[in-house]
């Protein structure tokens, strides 16, 4: 008999967490668990996740948009529907949503923890409210020891959170969307370095940190290939990072992408690939750079220490420090060698990252709440109060 475990993440594309939970769900296709992927219609267009879950042959449900009080009693009828499941939320809208509906119908929950980047004062209210389910929620799963370490104090009288790391994959594509580029394409002469960077363009990535070190690499003694770089993703900062690029004089060097289906064929472009973040969980980015082989420059920031060996498999720097990665930068410009040892030094980093270890852990987590269940009686639940108050002025940016 199957046990079902449902997966709710408030997404509107297939990033890095969505990937996981992809992976995960189609990897236990067969097994006694049977994993449903939730979102929610934000937007004009059906949810990118569910999408992909659905080419994936996995069960989905979708929520209304927007953040609104019917949202927990419409998640506690489906919740209804599997009177047994446990339900696994991801991100602020979906943990908030997701502990006052198990609240109410009594179901086990648990709340995964993403990460804050509190780019916004819209989203630093949003993080508030995340931070207060996350303190009341039966149990927490943080992708990094150092995540356990700001959310645990919070969790005086619940569960210690647990951790369950990312899994490297390789970068994620739905069938469709498998294109090939080449540096013909782009313009990129053949004997350039290429750099690269892919994610989301907001604040909290440090992107015109990258921009200003690009600057200034070009500036440095010694640096003779011709400099290229590569900015694949999107987001509101692109206008702002554009008109940098052109005040720098560097915009003949700096190719927007924009949004990638596909992110492989664009990083086996790049000679490294820089990860500038002011924050950090565990970035699926430098999990799919290594993957590649593609050597790895990145700032020290949240658990990307825990993935990056300096000098061993990749090089650290900093944050908000163009001087330092620019230094950086020109070490992988100028020796070969050291490009190549980078790319040699992740055993150990594969064993401890890899999906089989993923997902022993979570079939673990699993095991252990069915198991509570069973040996728990079934409460009688209550519409919660408090935290339920999500009809809130939405606050200006």
């Amino acid at each position: 008999m199957s046990r079902d475990v449902l997966h709710l993440i408030g997404s509107n594309l297939v990033g890095g967490p969505e990937k996981q939970i992809l992976h995960h769900a189609a990897d236990l296709r067969g097994s006694e668990y049977r994993l449903t992927i939730g979102s929610f219609h934000d937007l004009e267009t059906w949810p990118e996740v569910l999408t992909a879950a659905e080419e994936l042959g996995l069960g989905t449900f979708c929520l209304p948009g927007g953040l609104r009080p019917s949202l927990v009693p419409l998640l506690v009828r489906e919740l209804r529907r599997r009177p047994e499941a446990l339900l696994c939320t991801h991100g602020f809208k979906a943990n908030v949503v997701g502990y006052l509906a198990t609240r109410w119908s009594g179901h086990s929950h648990t709340a995964f923890m993403r990460g804050f980047t509190g780019e916004s004062r819209r989203v630093r209210f949003y993080e508030m409210l995340e931070r207060q389910a996350l303190k009341r929620a039966q149990r927490v799963v943080c992708v990094s020891a150092k995540q356990v370490d700001e959310i645990a104090p919070l969790r005086r009288s619940g569960r210690r959170p647990i951790v369950v790391k990312n899994a490297m994959l390789p970068p994620y594509s739905r069938p469709q969307e498998g294109a090939a580029v080449s540096r013909d394409q782009l313009g990129i002469p053949g004997n350039a370095f290429v750099f690269g960077s892919v994610g989301r363009l907001s604040i909290e990535k440090g992107h015109r940190y990258l921009l200003s070190a690009f600057r200034e690499l070009r500036d440095l003694p010694g640096v003779q290939a011709p400099l290229f770089l590569i900015v694949v993703g999107n987001g509101a900062e692109q206008p702002a990072l554009e008109q940098q690029a052109a005040h720098l004089g560097i915009r003949d060097a700096v190719y927007f992408a924009g949004y990638q289906g596909n992110c492989a064929p664009w990083m086996q472009l790049m000679d490294c690939m820089v990860q500038p973040s002011l924050k950090e969980a565990t970035p699926n980015t430098v999990l799919e750079a290594l993957y590649l082989n593609v050597p790895v420059l990145a700032t020290a920031v949240g658990g990307v220490p825990d993935l990056i060996q300096n000098e061993k498999n990749g090089l650290l720097v900093p944050a908000a420090d163009p001087s330092s990665m620019a230094q950086a930068m020109r070490r992988l410009v100028s020796d070969p060698r050291l490009c190549r040892q980078l790319t040699e030094g992740g055993a150990e980093l594969t064993r401890e990252y890899s999906p089989e270890r993923q997902r022993q852990r979570l079939l673990a987590l699993y095991d252990e709440v069915f198991a509570g269940q069973q040996n728990r009686p079934r409460r009688r639940t209550t519409r919660p109060a408090g935290l339920a108050e999500v009809n809130h002025p939405d606050p200006q940016p």
